[in-house]
């Protein structure tokens, strides 16, 4: 059923995506049928048709505009466009009634760097697939000359930059890390109230953090998108299997789902450790699904053991 249900979404997607090349030439503007057309990429793409759980955790502000809805107001528009371009993702943020302490009080290793094998194993109690963390790196203004030999006057400039780091949970490794940034010239007012750290009216800065929330955000979606979705095993109980991942995720009443080894840590550098996936010790089928969460009964294999992932048997 699984197949067939992913067989006929690849054929809708390419039909629509014939559809969208016919209608170029009607098209008012280029971003619009660039962003169509990713969108039609990613579901061409998806390698099943499950929702894939992806977090959010607090960007830290490690500028010298420390307003505190900086912060805030980046977190929505990039949720914003990771929702917009990616919906089938089921995304959680700070600020949100079930997000979790991990995402707004950093797990951080002595050295100040992000602990990232912590982050997977609470990712993994709470059924997620990706943690996506960040920083504002700089936020500034500056005066530059420009104009023709006698004709030269200083302009005003701000640039932004803002760094994103997406983790795979079932690793702990990264999977993208790349700093966004965005330039543009700005009124003498504006250059004012930033130089003094005074951004609450700032349009421009409001329309930095938009501008690179969307670049962002779509390079979030190419990233996770072709992640394969797994599940973790949370608990047995007389024989019982708990998963964190449930309905929302598309679990079924009666799937099977090949489990794997995924316990073995192993060292890397700068103190960070990463899990190491392992061979595949069984099969179990889903026996009662509940929205975040579902119990499942052993088939085959005698070596299931908390914390080992599971997907979806093709």
């Amino acid at each position: 059923m699984r197949i067939h249900n992913t067989y006929i979404r690849v054929v809708f997607a390419v039909i629509l995506f014939l559809f969208s090349i016919f209608m170029i030439a009607g098209c008012s503007t280029c971003s619009s049928i660039k962003k169509s057309t990713k969108k039609i990429v990613r579901d061409i793409t998806a390698v099943d048709d499950m929702k894939k759980k992806v977090a959010i955790s607090f960007f830290a502000n490690n500028t010298s505009c420390t307003d505190q809805n900086l912060e805030e107001l980046f977190q929505k528009n990039l949720a914003e466009t990771i929702n917009r371009a990616c919906p089938d993702i089921l995304l959680i943020k700070p600020g949100d009634a079930e997000c979790p302490d991990f995402l707004t009080r950093p797990l951080s290793l002595e050295t100040g760097r992000l602990d990232n094998l912590a982050l997977a194993k609470a990712g993994r109690r709470l059924g997620l697939n990706a943690i996506i963390a960040g920083a504002f790196i700089d936020i500034k203004v500056y005066k530059e000359k420009q104009g023709f030999l006698w004709m030269k006057d200083d302009r005003n400039f701000l640039r932004v930059i803002i760094s994103c780091e997406v983790y795979d949970v079932e690793t702990g490794a990264e999977i993208l890390d790349e700093s966004f940034d965005y330039e543009v010239g700005i009124d003498e007012t504006e250059f004012v109230s930033i130089k003094a750290k005074q951004t609450k009216d700032t349009i421009e800065l409001k329309n930095a953090l938009a501008h690179i929330a969307e670049a962002m955000g779509e390079k979030i979606c190419d990233t996770v998108g072709i992640l394969p979705w797994k599940g973790y095993v949370v608990s047995i109980a007389n024989d019982k299997i708990i998963i964190s991942s449930g309905k929302r995720a598309g679990l079924l009443h009666g799937d099977m789902l090949e489990v794997y080894e995924s316990g073995k840590i192993i060292q890397g550098k700068d103190g960070l450790r990463f899990f190491l996936p392992g061979l595949k010790t069984g099969e179990i089928k889903i026996t009662d699904v509940y929205p975040d969460k579902a119990h499942a009964v052993l088939v085959t294999g005698d070596a299931i053991k908390a914390g080992s992932s599971v997907k979806i048997k093709q």
